[in-house]
């Protein structure tokens, strides 16, 4: 049961694409005067909506199942979208983002305590100044 969703899933989602696309197309109000680049016709026009949500259902559900998997459109060229793996599952790769991590935030707290001695450095020209400027 579990392959069902991974064998037919997109399908269905397709099928569902076309079924919501010709609703639509169906029930869809046409304004009058009918537009210039529906070539004047009621059923062009119709036809025009239903392609048009079609393809932006059809692009989104692409994506989504992508990205549940894994993977993502990499280059659009001249043949089209080229999917590609964006998202590496190995444990080799969680170990090293962790040690990229613990690294990242050990250089952070090495800035956080060098930002503390030069403010107290600079606490300490200040007073110096001050006391310099009262003198004269």
């Amino acid at each position: 049961m579990r392959r069902w969703p991974e064998q037919y899933g997109f399908a269905f989602l397709v099928v569902v694409a076309i079924g919501c696309g010709s609703f639509l197309a169906g029930s869809v109000e046409v304004p009058e005067p009918v537009p210039t680049f529906a070539l004047q016709a009621e059923e062009i026009y119709r036809l025009e909506v239903g392609v048009a949500f079609f393809s932006v259902f059809y692009v989104a559900s692409m994506t989504l199942l992508l990205a549940l998997s894994g993977r993502g459109f990499a280059e659009v060229g001249t043949k089209g979208l080229k999917v590609a793996q964006v998202v590496l599952e190995s444990d080799a790769t969680l170990r090293q983002q962790g040690r990229v991590d613990r690294e990242t935030q050990a250089i952070i707290r090495g800035f956080d305590a060098d930002l503390k001695v030069i403010t107290a450095e600079l606490n300490s020209c200040r007073r110096r100044l001050e006391k310099l400027e009262t003198k004269r």
